[in-house]
């Protein structure tokens, strides 16, 4: 497996949750996924395993482009090096982003059928082979056409759509299970706008339990922005010195160097494959996270 890695900053330890606090994030480390073997030019999601201590990555363009080896999903050691690849294409041709229920269960969004795919893993136990169990939800009955991030927290699934600009929350209805909104099943869904929060194409988010906020990223914006669950802004974190181009998928994890400390992970996709179809430049980002 290849990689490339560019360390060009201390690691820093987040701090304790003070709203108002100013934070700054500073550089760690980049990782360059076009320079995997079976590369990743256009990385759109990302979760961290706590089991395997690893990174998921998941890309929803790779087969629409010449880089296509056989992989749209990989697992990541959090210094970037790929321990193993995947195809998803058994379901889903569009994997946009990726959030861990638990060891067992994950769930993968698709921004092209609209659905949210939960993917349980076999008896096997390895994720990927063909005695995984999966099922989905459509989310156009709560009006989301474009559901691109993922997370999994608090009993509910949270998506990002790009399109509407709004989070949307979605809990199990009486049955405690995942099968979508009404007509479909009996979800109970509620929502935020991003728009009010300078976000005007939200790709992702991560909910952090030690501080009970939101992390929220945007396509077209240069910033984190944090959050309340129910939306209301506490506080921004510029991205604007390190040159994203298009961030996508945000996760939280220990720090590649110290593992004492927890970072955030932003993946980078570049140029897009649409007005550059021999573009290759997707990255990982490793930012520490200050107080001001």
């Amino acid at each position: 497996m290849s990689l490339l890695v560019v360390a060009v900053a201390l690691v820093g330890t987040l701090p304790a949750p003070v709203l108002g606090q100013e934070l700054t994030a500073s550089r760690v480390r980049v990782t360059l996924t076009s320079l995997w073997v079976k590369p990743s030019p256009d990385p759109t999601g990302l979760a961290y395993h706590r089991g395997q201590r690893q990174l998921l990555v998941v890309d929803s363009e790779v087969e629409e482009t010449r880089r296509w080896a056989g992989a749209n999903i990989w697992r990541v050691r959090l210094g970037g090096r790929v321990s193993r690849s995947w195809s998803l294409m058994r379901f889903t041709r569009e994997p946009t982003d990726i959030a861990f229920k638990d060891r067992r269960i994950l769930f993968i969004s698709d921004d092209n059928e609209d659905r949210v795919f939960r993917v349980q893993r076999g008896p096997d136990k390895i994720w990927g082979t063909r005695d995984d169990a999966i099922t989905s939800f459509p989310t156009r009955p709560f009006g989301s056409r474009d559901p691109e991030g993922l997370e999994v927290a608090l009993g509910s699934v949270w998506v990002a759509d790009g399109e509407s600009a709004r989070i949307y929350r979605v809990r199990p209805g009486r049955d405690g299970r995942f099968n979508g909104a009404p007509p479909v099943g009996d979800d109970v869904v509620t929502s935020f706008d991003t728009l009010g929060l300078g976000l005007r194409d939200p790709e992702d988010l991560v909910y952090d339990g030690a501080t009970g906020l939101l992390y929220l990223v945007s396509a077209k914006d240069d910033v984190i922005v944090r959050t309340t669950r129910a939306g209301v802004l506490v506080d921004t974190i510029d991205l604007s010195p390190f040159g994203l181009i298009a961030p996508a998928g945000i996760t939280l994890a220990p720090g590649s160097r110290d593992r004492s400390v927890r970072n955030v992970y932003i993946s980078d996709r570049g140029i897009d494959n649409g007005p550059d179809p021999n573009e290759n430049d997707g990255r990982i980002f490793e930012f520490a996270l200050t107080a001001a």
